[in-house]
């Protein structure tokens, strides 16, 4: 009887949501529409998923078509064709990974259901351009389906190719930073589990994802996905949602070949000399002749570095593979925990910390990879010796195998680029139990974003949405209290009867007085946020740190007020006029970001120093809650600028004006009825092939 029930209670679950986000209008077979709502998202409503994906394709090319043709360019080793010279060594990059070959060789390989929907979106792209012929832009290329699938593995590449990066040198490694939580029901307000997707890319160039709504048949989708593509990249849909963050296991491996003296292109093996493969590549340049360059290949992988007699392999298991874009279709259309677990048990992902969260009220953590299995005996940290069969691979982790937690006893967990066993205080995963590479950080690592989201989280027993928002947007730096009471205490132990810096005694009183009475918080009306900031830049500079004298720490105030002063005339200014998100010629104030030093608010934006002011460059590109209400899921998002890439639109910059300068979201408008009076334009598409 308890086992019917529960088959019951889940199929009233699955009933609900589906009711929950049928569209207003009937869709009939054929007929694709597309609504915007007044933010200018698109929401798609068609009969399944190729229709769909077909608006999808004309809605992008709407707002991004220029940078649907660069996303293209970049995977496959043609931006240098319409960039110039600047774009050669990332188009060389393409070639040295494949793209171009195995996405030719493999998209055939693709189930039927991806391959319609990639085609489909390209037909929808062509249809905008046949109405908008003016429209083409000048790095505009023949379209093939197989280049979505070449695009989304170089999406995914920047993290096994920096990790293959740190190998060969310490220094060296790709990196992006994000955040990322889940909480369970019975630690909500409403009941419901709450998800926050919070990815920290670079607002502009290919991580610049789409925003939309699909509703094709009976899959329900919200989200941002790749642009060239018809896929979510995180989102959620009418049952289950995801987030990710950069760090996971060690997918990645240099192999030292050691060459033939006489012959560069042979190294030994087992005793036995191999012959390298080589391969010729031309890339095109614009205004300049074609340059010309040469890939060498050991069965390990492609060559990066030679150093006298040894050749540098980087041996990764993504190089031959295409699933990726079937791994994200299967995540986008999963249903429950099971169907999820088996899209990200395909191992096509790239080393990720993976959050998920549904209508059951699961929340889910795996820390992905496509993983080798390691032999005992080496280092594989470093580079390892490539000229024995002993130190190959022994195949590639299944999901079972990596770092993950399904429903902790704390009820909720997070992970802004931490170690899997600071999620949660007191979470109880211990890592001793899997190989070091399965998890690939120290314990017990955290950060100043990961400490406060534990800090914040663990402090709110029945989260309200409007308590989740909050926490999205924290602004307060991590610590900042240390800083304060050290510039307190040093400030009684020097003498102030002469200048420093060029500051008067007096006004450096006064501004030592508004950082030791500041909040804590990065806020954009706040003179102490602006204080500190400047402050943390100098110590940094003059590499200040706890032995550091009272002396010197008054010293770098004095130099931080006088910097104020010389670029704005006063130490009293507030922090949204040297924090800015800018686009075209306009600006408004942000709060959160850098505190000068590295850490991060919540609110983690990273910036350009221009000088007299920081302009927002990257950090928080697509925030979304998501709440997983059974039967009525429903979530809020924002972005730094706007839908559009169009500067005479008036969703350019909206969302930077409105929304995230004051630090606000906005409803996504998923649920059944909910994008009723919120409806900017509707389009009704015929497709022609």
């Amino acid at each position: 009887m308890p086992f019917r029930s529960a088959i019951q209670t889940r199929f009233f679950l699955i009933a609900l949501a589906i009711l929950s986000v049928i569209p207003t209008k009937v869709i009939q077979a054929g007929q694709i529409t597309i609504q915007r709502d007044t933010w200018g998202v698109p929401h798609v409503f068609a009969s399944n998923l190729a229709d769909g994906a077909y608006a999808l394709g004309y809605a992008q090319a709407e707002d991004r078509l220029e940078q649907i043709f660069a996303n293209y360019r970049l995977a496959i080793g043609r931006a240098a064709e319409v960039n110039g010279p600047g774009s050669v060594e990332d188009d060389f990059k393409q070639y040295i990974a494949g793209h171009v070959a195995v996405s030719q060789r493999r998209y055939p390989e693709l189930p039927l259901e991806i391959r319609q929907m990639c085609e489909s979106y390209q037909a929808g792209v062509r249809a905008y351009l046949k109405d908008h012929p003016a429209k083409k832009p000048a790095n505009a290329l023949e379209m093939q389906p197989w280049m979505i699938a070449a695009s989304m593995r170089e999406l995914i590449f920047n993290w096994p190719v920096g990790r293959a990066n740190r190998d060969l040198d310490a220094r060296s490694e790709f990196k992006l930073f994000s955040n990322q939580w889940a909480v369970r029901p019975e630690r909500t307000a409403d009941g419901a589990s709450i998800l926050l997707i919070d990815p920290h890319v670079g607002w502009d160039g290919p991580f610049r994802f789409f925003e939309y709504r699909l509703h094709a048949g009976q899959h329900d989708i919200s989200g941002f996905g790749p642009v060239g593509t018809p896929l979510l990249g995180l989102g959620h849909n009418a049952f289950t949602g995801w987030a990710c963050t950069t760090g996971g296991p060690d997918t990645t491996d240099i192999y030292v070949e050691e060459v033939d003296p006489a012959n560069p292109l042979r190294y030994l093996y087992d005793g036995q000399w191999r012959e390298m493969t080589t391969e010729k590549v031309t890339i095109a340049v614009k205004g300049h002749p074609d340059v010309v360059r040469t890939i060498h290949r050991s069965h390990h992988g492609p060559i990066l570095k030679r150093e006298g007699n040894r050749a540098y392999a980087m041996a990764t298991p993504y190089l031959n593979e295409i699933d990726v874009v079937t791994q994200f279709f299967r995540m986008m259309v999963a249903r429950n925990l099971n169907e999820f677990d088996a899209a990200v048990g395909m191992n096509q992902f790239m080393e990720q910390n993976v959050m998920y969260s549904d209508v059951e009220g699961n929340i889910r953590y795996v820390r992905t990879g496509r993983v080798p299995i390691r032999p005992q005996g080496y280092d594989f940290s470093k580079p390892v010796p490539g000229n024995t069969s002993k130190s190959e691979w022994l195949g590639i982790h299944p999901l079972k195998d990596l770092v993950q937690i399904l429903n902790p006893k704390t009820g909720y967990m997070q992970n802004c680029n931490i170690g899997p066993d600071t999620m949660a205080r007191n979470l109880g995963l211990d890592l001793s139990a899997y190989p070091q590479y399965l998890y690939d950080t120290a314990p017990n690592t955290s950060n100043s974003r990961g400490r406060r989201a534990v800090e914040l989280l663990d402090a709110h027993p029945k989260l309200t949405i409007d308590q989740a928002k909050a926490i999205a947007m924290d602004i307060h730096a991590d610590r900042c209290e240390v800083w304060q009471t050290q510039i307190r205490e040093a400030a009684a132990a020097v003498d102030f009867s002469k200048p420093r810096k060029g500051v008067e005694p007096k006004e450096l009183r006064q501004a030592i007085d508004k950082l030791v009475i500041w909040d804590g918080m990065m806020d954009q009306k706040s003179v102490g946020a602006t204080l500190y900031r400047a402050l943390r830049t100098v110590a940094q500079e003059r590499r200040l740190d706890e032995k550091s004298t009272a002396e010197a720490r008054i010293d770098a105030f004095a130099e931080a007020v006088a910097w104020l002063k010389t670029n704005h005339g006063t130490f009293e200014v507030p922090y949204g006029e040297v924090h800015r998100v800018r686009r075209g010629g306009r600006s408004w104030p942000i709060s959160g970001g850098d505190s000068g030093a590295g850490d991060q608010t919540l609110r983690a934006i990273s910036s350009n120093n221009e000088g007299k002011t920081y302009t927002g460059r990257a950090g928080q590109n697509w925030v979304q809650i998501v709440q997983f209400k059974p039967g009525a899921v429903q979530s809020w998002s924002v972005t730094p600028y706007g839908q559009s890439d169009d500067p005479t639109s008036p969703h350019y910059t909206d969302q930077a004006e409105h929304l995230f300068s004051p630090g606000k979201m906005k409803p996504t408008w998923f649920r059944k009825g909910e994008l009723e009076g919120h409806v900017e334009s509707t389009k009704v598409l015929e497709r022609v092939e």
